[in-house]
């Protein structure tokens, strides 16, 4: 092989690593939004049903549509080559959304944001420490930025310091932790991925059944459907997103479920943004912007 060919070689495959991150960030872009109309939703079912009901109702649907396209054999192989870490991926994932719901359920949605947004930070120090990702100094910044835009936007206050404040900050930190996980296990096929996600989530809630059932009607039934579609779509989205482009390259587009959050409650709700909410978008999408810029300019180089 000649120099010129093994250049040739060598521009051709870092180019390729520069499209999948940039599909990447905007698989993860994608899944804010997705997510976004499945939190309201979830919030809105938690007032009147269980949480494990919720959760059941909205897996086994979500499971139902997902199955004929799962090879049962796939699903042996992936565990077969690293069972105690897709055990482990599925245990977190159900604890975390567990979380969620509980969190939701007491506190506004925007305020369980607040703590949840702290996981891009947190993951990007996972990436680092457990998975060897180099993260440069201007992507730092940008995630640091990114996080003082939610800040600024969502200005937290003492009145968030209760025990759904620390049940919704402990399913931040896992979150993290399912998403370098995820990373990790980045050679499993996705749907694979996904339905194992779904089926442990579907156990945890069906196991609480026996105790707390609420017959819903055919609106809300609809709704938990429409919730587990949602998160279905948003696992797929999240978890391609980490099979293409390292953890510390995404994480800080998960702040743009903010904008989301202020986009939708303008559309649907009519709430107006007050200056800070805007000026903390506006700082978000800045930080998301710079680093998508770096991207292109490398890709461009």
């Amino acid at each position: 092989m000649t120099r010129l060919t093994a250049l040739a070689l060598r521009d051709g495959s870092r180019r390729a690593a520069q499209r999948a991150r940039l599909a990447g960030i905007l698989l993860v872009s994608l899944s804010t939004l997705v997510f976004g109309f499945g939190n309201a939703l979830a919030k809105y079912l938690t007032r009147d049903y269980p949480i494990g009901e919720a959760l059941a109702v909205r897996a086994g649907f979500a499971l139902l549509l997902l199955l004929p396209f799962v090879s049962p054999a796939g699903v042996v192989a992936a565990l077969r080559a690293n069972p105690r870490l897709h055990l482990l991926r599925m245990l977190i994932s159900s604890i975390e959304i567990a979380a969620f719901y509980l969190a939701v359920a007491v506190l506004p949605l925007a305020n369980v944001s607040t703590f949840y947004l702290s996981s891009p930070i947190l993951l990007t120090a996972l990436s680092a420490i457990t998975l060897g990702e180099r993260v440069d100094a201007a992507r730092w910044i940008a995630l640091l930025a990114g996080f003082a835009g939610v800040l600024v936007a969502l200005r937290p206050g003492a009145d968030t310091l209760s025990w759904a404040s620390l049940i919704a900050l402990t399913g931040a930190v896992l979150y993290a932790v399912f998403l370098t996980i995820t990373r990790r296990l980045r050679a499993t096929n996705g749907r694979v991925m996904v339905a194992l996600q779904i089926a442990a989530l579907f156990v945890a809630g069906a196991v609480t059944l026996p105790f707390a059932w609420t017959t819903p009607n055919p609106a809300a039934l609809a709704l938990m459907a429409g919730v587990g579609l949602l998160g279905m779509a948003g696992y797929f989205c999240i978890n391609t997103a980490l099979q293409r482009a390292p953890a510390s390259v995404i994480a800080p587009f998960q702040y743009l479920s903010i904008v989301w959050a202020i986009v939708l409650g303008y559309l649907t709700f009519g709430d107006v943004p007050d200056a800070p909410t805007l000026i903390g978008a506006a700082l978000i999408v800045a930080a998301g912007g710079f680093i998508l810029y770096r991207e292109r300019m490398e890709r461009s180089a």
